[in-house]
């Protein structure tokens, strides 16, 4: 209730001269201001019960929270240790694949040590190869040489062999011409296996043998036995008294020996050497 301005007037100026009013004044005023405080208290007083049940709440909250933080830190440090033994394992993979590669390393090095090996190998062997070619090509040309010479001397004995199968026939038909028997002599093919350098037949009288440059024994009965063959598969060429005989430019020790034994007229360089076996 609002009070007007001449209310105001006397409610100071009884206040001021009448000291019992003001007493009573007072006092009410000092109840007043009680009531006052306990209300406040009171509203404070519920406000702290307020505050307080919402700490006691918040404190079950936060002491749920904290149980939980506690089980979440608690995973938490058994997954950063399990991450730890699995960093751990991780880290002795590295290290046994570091060691690995060393290994690796090393063997690739020793590959390649072995690879110049084998490189410096090869090269020894290509030199190697390139000597044989040059040593190849000298005995090539060595060989063609020796073809050459083969072949010089394939001709000589040609025309040696040539040249004694001649004078041989012409020896053996003088000689039997000296001796009163009319027979001239020449070379003959019986077949591919029988060939003589000297062969001649008047009917009565059949010569047959070999002109040779140098003879032998064993080469005496060689030819001995061939003839003998002969005779045997071509009777038809030996009609008469057969005469055997070897013709050479030099007899070798034994031949004349050998020659006389098996009744083979041996002619050396023109020089009758045993006898012609006609009983004459």
């Amino acid at each position: 209730m609002s009070l007007s301005p001449e209310e105001k007037r006397r409610f100071l100026k009884a206040l001021d001269e009448d000291e019992e009013f003001r007493l009573a004044v007072v006092g009410l005023l000092s109840i007043t201001d009680v009531k006052s405080s306990l209300d406040k208290l009171i509203e404070v007083t519920s406000r702290l019960v307020a505050i307080t049940e919402g700490i006691v709440n918040g404190l079950g909250d936060l002491t749920k929270d904290v149980k939980e933080l506690k089980e979440i830190n608690q995973r938490y440090e058994e997954e950063l240790k399990a991450l730890r033994e699995e960093n751990n394992k991780i880290w002795l993979e590295i290290k046994a694949l570091r060691e690995g590669q060393e290994k690796l390393w090393q063997e690739v090095k020793a590959l390649r040590e072995n690879q110049e090996k084998l490189w410096e190998a090869v090269k020894h062997l290509q030199e190697g190869q390139n000597k044989l070619w040059k040593e190849n090509n000298k005995i090539w040309k060595e060989i063609r040489r020796m073809r050459r010479d083969i072949d010089d001397i394939k001709r000589t004995l040609d025309n040696l062999t040539s040249s004694i199968e001649e004078e041989a026939n012409d020896v053996v038909t003088h000689l039997l011409k000296d001796k009163g028997i009319e027979l001239k002599t020449d070379r003959i093919t019986l077949n591919s296996r029988f060939e003589f350098d000297v062969y001649g037949t008047n009917g009565q009288v059949t010569i047959i043998g070999e002109a040779k440059t140098k003879i032998g024994p064993r080469l005496i009965a060689k030819i001995d036995e061939r003839v003998n063959k002969a005779i045997n598969m071509f009777p038809g060429k030996f009609p008469g008294r057969v005469v055997k005989l070897v013709y050479c430019l030099r007899a070798m020790p034994g031949a004349i020996e050998e020659a006389e034994r098996r009744g083979i007229w041996l002619i050396e360089s023109m020089k009758e050497r045993t006898r012609l076996p006609l009983g004459s």
